[in-house]
């Protein structure tokens, strides 16, 4: 069997490069790389392997499953094939004749006990965090990936139409979801959303609806007001985009909150541009919300999609679905060129009800522009 190389090769040997300066500026020897999407990100393959990094020259892949796959995939020089874990140290002194005196894991993911196994492999090394410098590397998108993102919007947007449609007939959630899903695999979705942390939850097509469903009758009779959101990832890179629809008789109040909602989420894309701290970023949304007469309903997200005051109202997205920078009241991260955020504020409107808007858009040299193509407003049924 064979497969293609989905990365090109100047693509990977610019993000080394990325890499190993952050390294040496940090004082790292070396890095060895394992979490999966770190790994796609550096390699171009996401087998069961590891990526020796050294601060100045070519890095090593060592894979332990599976060898033929990785060697067609990935663009690294040297790839070897590893039978045992345990010959990673004597792998690393035959190709660059000794060990490094530090050497960086991703110590925000890697499992304790592999932690300590890899610990107990170079007992002498002085173990530093690598991944701070990866996630900082990763949160610059160049514009092959910002063209994986384009992309994906330009299929997400071909769900959505059919979603609108069958939840203006009134269907049953689940039967619209079932649809949109089949659609988006035709198109090229890869299913599974990837997310960095154990603690965090997502689906990639979600229907909700107020008021709740009846369970007597399942379809939409009674549904006034609908939210659908939408998780796309294609070649490896995400995107997350929420729209309202108007079905009927909607309250004047929350027909009202879902048109501000909109301006808020408009207004921070329009706010976002280089120079602006995420802290800046969230402040401007908070005060737009205060302006149209919300001042406490403001909220963001969690890690598992539950409306919170302390949640980031947006935040990075690419190999993962959420990544730095997360645009929060504490945030001091600075917005650069090429930055790709996911914009994602919602509003509290009593216990039982909260609403939100997402779009992804990417930071210029003297602004934003939507990467988003799905129509940026309230749907209203037919």
């Amino acid at each position: 069997m064979t497969w293609k190389q989905l990365v090109p090769s100047k693509e990977i040997g610019q993000r080394i490069k990325i890499v190993q300066k952050k390294m040496l500026r940090a004082g790292l020897n070396a890095a060895l790389i394992v979490q999966r999407v770190d790994l796609f990100y550096l390699t171009g393959t996401a087998q069961n392997a590891y990526l020796y990094i050294p601060a100045e020259g070519s890095p090593l892949l060592m894979v332990k499953k599976y060898y033929p796959r990785a060697t067609q995939e990935s663009a690294i020089a040297q790839i070897v094939q590893l039978k045992s874990v345990k010959n990673l140290p004597n792998m690393i002194v035959d190709h660059y004749g000794e060990l490094p005196k530090n050497l960086g894991l991703e110590m925000d993911v890697l499992p304790y006990r592999e932690f300590h196994f890899l610990k107990s492999l170079f007992p002498q090394q002085d173990l530093k965090d690598i991944s701070p410098l990866i996630l900082e590397a990763r949160a610059i998108k160049s514009d092959w990936e910002i063209e994986q993102l384009k992309n994906a919007a330009i299929r997400s947007e071909k769900c959505f139409g059919p979603a609108i449609e069958h939840a203006c007939t009134r269907k049953h959630p689940v039967k619209i979801a079932s649809t949109v899903q089949t659609r988006a695999r035709i198109l090229g979705h890869g299913a599974k959303i990837r997310m960095r942390y154990h603690r965090e939850r997502a689906i990639p097509f979600t229907i909700k609806f107020w008021p709740s469903v009846n369970s007597e009758t399942p379809e939409l009779h009674n549904a006034r007001l609908v939210e659908m959101d939408f998780k796309w990832v294609f070649n490896g890179y995400h995107l997350h985009e929420t729209r309202l629809l108007r079905l009927w008789n909607l309250s004047p109040a929350i027909t009202k909150a879902a048109q501000n909602l909109l301006q808020i989420h408009d207004h921070v894309i329009q706010e976002a541009r280089p120079g602006v701290t995420a802290q800046e970023l969230y402040m401007k949304a908070q005060t737009k919300a205060i302006a149209l007469g919300y001042p406490n309903a403001l909220v963001g997200l969690d890690p598992r999609n539950r409306p919170s005051p302390t949640a980031p109202i947006g935040h990075g997205i690419g190999l993962e679905l959420r990544e730095p920078p997360f645009i929060t009241k504490a945030n001091q991260t600075v917005l650069t060129p090429n930055m790709v955020l996911a914009i994602h504020p919602a509003l509290m409107l009593g216990r039982e009800l909260a609403i939100s808007m997402c779009s992804v858009m990417r930071i210029t040299t003297n602004g934003s522009e939507y990467i988003s193509k799905v129509s940026n407003k309230v749907f209203e049924a037919l």
